[in-house]
């Protein structure tokens, strides 16, 4: 039984720590993001992230949370919370995590409020401070193909190594060791999740779990 201390952030960080990838779901097709975001769950993914991006994410969000009943995991989170109203919308919505690709001090404190588990998008050394500094259990360092991916992640850990942070921004699924190897915990990864069917999504799923559970056990297969 779970005591008074295991609120759905900490359960959400406890299943971050042992399953280290978020699947996001982003695409401007409702039935497609449903059909993805299904299959993520089907695969074994503890944590999916449905963007503000796909049409009526809030309400795919309340149907999948009623699909699944009870309690996560898996958890269903919400990404691109950029407001304040997108914040009270996902909260409104049930989702159990908030993803942010900016530092914003009004979402942060929404999620604070309703105890959510809060992964703040950074790309400078100021921004990644600013978000640890709000309060961000997890900063997103984002996008990072684009500046320099695991070279720049592993440059602006030097000086930040205390700062959890998740590697996201467009990187394949073999890519993860690398980004592991520079610092990074976790990793927000889509399209390189979806197969061809279900069974290859399950296998790129598996895939990604195992290198991204491998960068916290360094003596396990990869």
């Amino acid at each position: 039984m779970l005591s008074t201390v295991d609120t759905t952030r900490a359960r959400v960080a406890l299943s971050l720590s042992q399953s280290p990838v978020i699947g996001v779901v982003r695409t401007d097709d409702r039935s497609l993001a449903r059909a993805q975001a299904q299959a993520f769950i089907a695969a074994g993914l503890e944590l999916v992230e449905i963007t503000f991006t796909v049409p009526g994410a809030a309400d795919l969000v309340r149907e999948l949370l009623a699909r699944r009943g009870g309690d996560g995991p898996p958890w269903i989170g919400m990404g691109t919370v950029t407001t304040t109203s997108r914040a009270r919308d996902a909260v409104e919505a049930g989702a159990e995590f908030l993803v942010t690709p900016n530092v914003s001090a009004e979402v942060g404190a929404a999620a604070r409020a309703a105890d959510l588990f809060w992964v703040c998008g950074a790309l400078t050394p100021t921004e990644v401070v600013a978000a640890h500094e709000l309060g961000a259990d997890l900063v997103k360092v984002y996008p990072l193909p684009p500046v320099g991916g695991a070279a720049y992640l592993a440059t602006i850990r030097q000086p930040l190594g205390d700062i959890p942070m998740l590697a996201a921004g467009g990187f394949g699924i073999e890519e993860i060791p690398n980004y592991a190897a520079a610092g990074a915990s976790a990793f927000g990864i889509g399209g390189p999740l979806v197969g061809a069917d279900e069974a290859d999504t399950r296998h790129r799923v598996a895939r990604a779990l195992k290198l991204a559970r491998a960068s916290r056990n360094p003596r396990a297969e990869t």
